[in-house]
Parts: C-alpha cells; structure tokens; sequence
C-alpha cells in the first residue's frame, strides 16, 4: 500500500474560505480510499496567508523533513494553490522527486509536461497573490487618503468595532500614556501590569505584556491619526459631518502620542524583561555610606531581608526599618510647605522657543496636508507629486515636533497638589499618607530618587542595634 502525505491549509485570506479544512480533509480521504492508499500523516497549516512564507516551525516544512527522511512520496492536496504558494515551493517539491496529486487529477512532477502544467499552475497561483497585495496596497493608500483606519480584523484596544469608544478601555489609554510621560515615569512593564490588575486584556485577549504597552504608546490611531509606516506620514481620521459622532475618536492630544513616540525611540534599546523591574523601594536608589555604590536588596544569613552594598558588602541594614525611615521622610517632605519645588523644572528645549507659534504654523502645514490627500484619491492626479509635496510638508511638521516638549504630570507633584488642597497639617498629613500608600513600590521609589538622596552609612563598631541616625535623607 502506498503512503501518501495529505497536506491542507487554511488561509486568513479571502480565498481560502472556498476551502474549508472539513472539505479539505473529506475530499482527500475519499480520494485515498478509492486509490487504495494509506495517509502517513495529515499537515496541516491555519491561518497561514498565501503572500507570507512557510517558516521552520510550519507543518509544511515538518511534511518536507518526511519527504527528505522518505517516509512517502506522494503529496496529495485538494488544488495546487492549497500545495503551492509559487515556483519556489514546486521546485522544492520537484528536488524532492515527489508526486504530488490533487482531488482532480495527478501532476507527474517527472515528465516534462507534468512539470511544465504545474509551473504554469503554481506562476497562476502566485500571480494572484501578487495581484491581491497591489490591489490591498491601493485599497490601503485610497483609505488613508480618506481618514479611514485600516484595522486588518483586529479592534483596537479602546474602540468598538464601529469604531465608539469603550468608556474604561479609553481611560486606561489616556492613564497608560500619562503614567508613561509622568515625571518620574513609571517603567512599561509596571503600566502593563497595572493594565492586568484592573483585569483589562489585548484585543487578541490575552494579558498585557511589554511589548503590547509599547505597540498601544507607539499607535497614532490614540492622537487621531492613520500612520502610513513605510513612510512615517500621518493621516487625520475622517470626522463626521452635520455633528454626527466621530469613529475612532482621539483618546489623547497629538502633543502627547509625539512625545510617549519620541520617549520610545529614545529608549529603543532598553530591556523590558520583568526581572529588571526592582521590586523594593530601595534597591538600586540609596547608596552606600562608605564608597558610594547602589545599595541592593538580599538577605543575611538567618534569611532576614536587607539591603547591601552592591560593590564590596561594605553595609548591610534590615531593609524593614530602612523602608520605614525613608518612607515616613518622603510623607514628610511632601507634605512641607515648600514640597512643589523639588518638582517644577523647567522645560528643556533649545533656547527661548516660541510654542505658540510653533503650533500655529503646525496646525497650517496640517490643513495643507488636508487639502492635498483627497487629490490622491482622483486617477487623473499625478500620485507622485502629490506624495512629494505631503513628504515636504510632514518633513517641516517633524522639526517643529522636535521643538515642543510637552510638560508631563508627575505623581508626586499629585501628591503635593493633594496637600495643596487642605489647610489642617493633620489632614493633610493623613491624605498624603493614604496616597503615598495607594501608589505602586515602582513609583514610589521614583518619587524617592526624584526628591531625596538615601544614604546608608555603615555601623559604629561596638554598635548591633539599628540606628535610624545612620538612614541618612538629604
């Protein structure tokens, strides 16, 4: 009895749909019943699209390994075009010496017209995958052009389906971006697992990690904008006419999706493994007493917490009473008269830049850019040219983005604003305390090294006992 692979696949393309994988699998199986022959093993590949390649991981290269290892050597599919994406796959198949069959007929890969009618097939195949991604290519560029995002079947995280904002997801957006720009900011991983704990997840349901944070920060969609990658170019999002409600309307202002962007280019390079996250309020904050080093958290040897020097275990304190100390002088010093200082700075930027100005003659490269992309959308227009000009435009657009800095929201100056807002010392007190409590260890320790330096001095010889005079806080 002959062995046969059977190989079907599903495509998250429109044209697959003609091929579902229960009519795959039956119309080959009657097909080895009537031949007699015996199925090795079923390969089977979803949601594998006909313009991306087959990667080492896919049931298509495990059937090839088999092929090679000859474990059979006839390939059986329902059409070429489920077998074959192209020339390059017949060929493979061809150096195999396999046969290859379809519920329609064999194709002797053997024979010169056997090899010539499947080259023509496969160049047929290939030719339509080629032929769908121009016409998605225009389809795109045609959307873009008329302020409709292209959401390839997937929500955006914030947004219905019809493109209406889902009330707390929107929220989290604008929390995410702000937690991001903060001054201190709070770390990615740290506002993805923020976004876990309030029991939010991805569009594709699945929980918040690093990467997805970046993807949400980095999504022009948030500002109001359809981001054509390849070029960086940024499309307005139609609005509705005669006071309709928007699709997809902007969770966060434009200066502030510029600047969460500028921020992830800027720290590109940066790890955001969780297990770089510091997960005590110390470690890596204060410093050693004796030669200057980040203190680190540990545990001597009965297995009690501490911090230690990191560089030459110069001192060790019981990290407990230190967290104690440091924690009770940060209240305290958010809640003096004078605690606004140690968070307004000034704005960095190039001398004395006119912002005012500077979003003004934005705002009319915008309305310029407006005007010219629905040109793109009528045939007789030269593309090109209209292209060029937006290019021009987008490039003017971009210095200016480089100009403006956009002042962020610093959780401990909400601290200190909190206290602001109450006269009595003791209930000022005790409402900065509960908010100093309600913040996360990660921005906690932010605010710590934002207003405050520890130092941890080492012990007078003699001394076993703690000594709080020793936690020094400048």
């Amino acid at each position: 009895m002959m062995k046969v692979a059977a190989y079907v696949r599903i495509s998250k393309d429109a044209e697959g749909e003609r091929w579902g994988v229960e009519t795959q699998r039956k119309l080959i199986a009657e097909r080895a019943e009537h031949e007699g022959w015996q199925v090795h093993d079923w390969y089977e590949d979803n949601d594998t699209s006909a313009s991306k390649r087959r990667g080492a991981k896919t049931r298509w290269a495990a059937m090839l390994r088999d092929a090679e290892a000859g474990l059979f050597e006839v390939v059986v599919a329902v059409d070429v075009d489920r077998l074959v994406r192209g020339p390059r796959d017949l060929l493979t198949l061809i150096d195999l010496d396999l046969k290859v069959v379809t519920v329609d007929g064999e194709i002797d890969l053997t024979s010169a017209d056997g090899e010539f009618r499947a080259t023509m097939l496969a160049a047929m195949a290939r030719f339509e995958v080629r032929r769908k991604g121009e016409r998605t290519i225009r389809s795109n560029e045609r959307r873009r052009a008329e302020g409709l995002p292209i959401l390839s079947g997937k929500t955006p995280f914030g947004y219905t389906k019809t493109g209406a904002l889902v009330a707390d997801q929107a929220a989290a957006v604008e929390q995410a971006f702000a937690d991001f720009l903060s001054d201190p900011p709070l770390s990615i991983a740290s506002i993805a697992k923020g976004l876990n704990a309030a029991g939010h997840k991805t569009t594709r349901g699945t929980a918040w990690s690093p990467y997805a944070v970046r993807y949400l920060l980095s999504n022009a969609l948030y500002a109001g904008f359809i981001e054509y990658h390849a070029t960086g170019e940024l499309f307005p999002v139609k609005r509705a006419a005669d006071g309709g409600a928007d699709r997809f309307p902007a969770i966060v202002s434009e200066d502030t999706w510029k600047a969460a962007r500028a921020k992830l280019a800027a720290n590109v390079g940066r790890t955001t493994k969780r297990g770089n996250q510091p997960k005590y309020l110390l470690s890596g904050v204060a410093v050693c007493g004796r030669c200057g080093a980040k203190m680190v958290a540990g545990q001597n040897e009965r297995g009690v917490p501490n911090y230690r020097c990191g560089a030459k275990f110069h001192v060790s304190r019981q990290r407990e009473l230190v967290d104690a100390k440091v924690n009770e002088a940060a209240i305290t010093r958010l809640c003096a008269d004078d605690a606004r200082e140690y968070f307004e700075t000034g704005v960095p930027g190039p001398g004395n830049i006119d912002a005012a100005a500077l979003r003004s003659e934005r705002a009319v490269l915008r309305a310029r850019q407006d005007d010219l992309r629905p040109l793109m959308a009528d045939p007789d227009t030269p593309i090109a040219t209209i292209k060029a000009a937006i290019s021009d435009l987008q490039e003017r657009i971009a210095e200016i983005d480089g100009l403006l800095v956009v002042p962020a929201a610093s959780p401990g100056l909400a601290l200190v604003e909190l206290g602001e807002t109450l006269a009595d010392a003791s209930e000022r007190r005790q409402a900065v305390e509960a908010a100093w409590w309600a913040l996360d260890v990660d921005r906690r320790r932010q605010i710590v090294d934002s207003i405050m330096t520890v130092t941890i001095e080492p012990i007078v010889p003699g001394h076993t006992r703690f000594n709080p005079e020793l936690i020094r806080v400048e």
